[in-house]
């Protein structure tokens, strides 16, 4: 453009620190407690950007329902923030606007809720600030008692979606159940009870996996989505007896770890059956039919951690080969720098494909990339989902190098985190890109409400604070919940809902 403008003169160099950018350089020394500082900046951002609701502007929630996709102006600076009784919204949408601003995503939805749970209970138990401890309970308490997320239907013991978590908290919402959302709303749930001590949460936390559990069929899949009006036509027997498959560790990994976890709590041997057969069928269908969302390396990053707790239950060679083969392949797309780079999948497979022109572009769902070898990481799908997995897989198996490569990602993490004096509602954030050849947020913003800016409370913080106060307190999420009690409720829960 300065040659343009000034042909017969030299363009100037120009020179500028970003209002939003990376705390720290590609190859700047950390601090010994980098690690702490990120955790502690990341888990004050749910406060200072207003994203944690207040009883005082709750009707503000109700009244986004006039923006298009609930995405709206954020909350002013000038409001209180909340405490966790009134839920938390879902974070910032990837526009920016003239100032810098950026809009918020004004849905309450239920795996924010529990995922922040569990974020804002370790990082109270890293820094013993007991104020997070508070935040934590609230939010629990909104999850299952003071919203209409278990309520409904869901609480009736003789309906079919009895035990299920809701989307979000909009009448239309509430009755759309994910797996998988289900799935890290529950996982974050067991976290924060694991640190909060004496569990009110645990009979909730059970429905929620015995809810999705019944409606797995044999082969151990669940259908991608199910709908309330299906289900109360349907009955629960239905989907119980269905076989499906479903090749998408997106959708269906991460509920069968917790059908895992909860066999190591109370031997019920089904729960081993139907997520190994689900694992088995998976596995045998990788790499070529795997069906993959926005890369394969997301795939691999939620699909190590069943395959870390299958070890955990069932230690055998073939499952170690397994988790090896999975790791193998997500720690070849790893940058020295620790960044794990997008990786598309087998053509013909994905759902959430590059745009293949420029009416496409912004049109659905998409990758970061545009092609493989593009320099991108994403913190939203894959990064985030990845540190937890490895520190899983890595505590399972004892493989150094597993806990090496762990190690390189959080330091990442760290280095990436959004550091801001201009835009505070955004300091200590995650946003979803990062390309690290250019060590800036960016990459293709293709994605329609989920572009290379977002920043979201649950997916993407509340799993990288969650790795790094895990790493803190040299523990795992498998020994940090081992003491759970969960076991004293089962069989009463068993009787009510698993009859058949």
């Amino acid at each position: 453009i300065f040659r343009w403008l000034q042909p017969n003169r030299p363009a100037p160099r120009l020179r500028w620190t970003p209002t939003v950018r990376p705390t720290y350089g590609p190859r700047e020394a950390l601090p010994e407690d980098a690690r702490r500082r990120a955790l502690l900046r990341g888990v004050a951002w749910y406060r200072r950007s207003r994203l944690l609701v207040n009883g005082s502007w709750r009707h503000l929630v109700d009244e986004a329902e006039k923006y298009p996709d609930r995405v709206g102006p954020a909350p002013s600076s000038r409001l209180p923030y909340g405490d966790g009784r009134h839920g938390i919204l879902e974070g910032f949408s990837s526009q920016v606007r003239y100032d810098g601003s950026q809009p918020v995503r004004w849905y309450l939805r239920a795996d924010c809720a529990g995922e922040s749970a569990m974020a804002c209970a370790l990082a109270g138990l890293v820094s013993q600030d007991s104020g997070w401890f508070a935040v934590a309970s609230n939010l629990l308490d909104f999850l299952y008692f003071g919203s209409n997320l278990q309520q409904g239907p869901r609480a009736n013991p003789d309906s079919p979606s009895y035990g299920l978590l809701g989307w979000d908290t909009r009448p239309r919402g509430v009755g759309i159940y994910y797996g998988d959302d289900n799935a890290r709303a529950v996982l974050g749930t067991l976290a924060a009870a694991a640190v909060l001590g004496p569990s009110r949460w645990d009979e909730a936390a059970l429905r929620v996996i015995l809810a999705n559990f019944r409606t797995t069929g044999p082969s151990g899949f669940r259908l991608r989505r199910i709908e309330e009006p299906d289900l109360q036509k349907n009955g629960w027997k239905y989907y119980w007896r269905r076989n499906v498959t479903h090749f998408s560790p997106h959708y269906q990994s991460w509920i069968w770890a917790c059908y895992l976890w909860l066999y190591d709590k109370t031997k019920y041997r089904p729960l081993l059956e139907r997520a190994e057969a689900g694992i088995r069928r998976m596995m045998q269908a990788y790499p070529d039919r795997w069906n993959w969302n926005e890369s394969m390396s997301l795939e691999r990053a939620r699909m190590l951690l069943p395959l870390a707790w299958l070890v955990r239950v069932e230690d055998t060679p073939e499952h170690r080969r397994w988790l090896r083969r999975i790791a193998d392949d997500l720690l070849a797309v790893q940058a020295p720098c620790g960044a794990i780079r997008e990786q598309l999948g087998p053509e013909g497979n994905g759902r959430h494909t590059p745009p293949e022109s420029n009416e496409e572009y912004g049109q659905h769902e998409a990758s970061l990339v545009q092609e493989n070898g593009d320099p991108v990481a994403d913190m939203l799908y894959t990064s985030n989902f990845a540190l937890v997995s490895l520190t899983e897989a890595a505590a399972a198996t004892g493989d150094a190098r597993l806990a090496e490569a762990t190690e390189r990602l959080a330091d990442f993490l760290v280095r990436i985190q959004v550091r801001s004096e201009a835009h505070p509602e955004l300091d200590g954030a995650w946003f979803r890109a990062l390309d690290y050849r250019r060590w800036e947020y960016w990459a293709s913003s293709a994605d329609a409400g989920w572009g290379a800016w977002t920043a979201e409370t649950g997916w993407s913080q509340a799993w990288i604070l969650a790795g790094l106060a895990l790493h803190e307190l040299g523990t795992n999420f498998w020994d940090l919940t081992a003491s759970s009690k969960i076991a004293r409720h089962f069989e009463r829960y068993r009787k009510m809902m698993l009859q058949n």
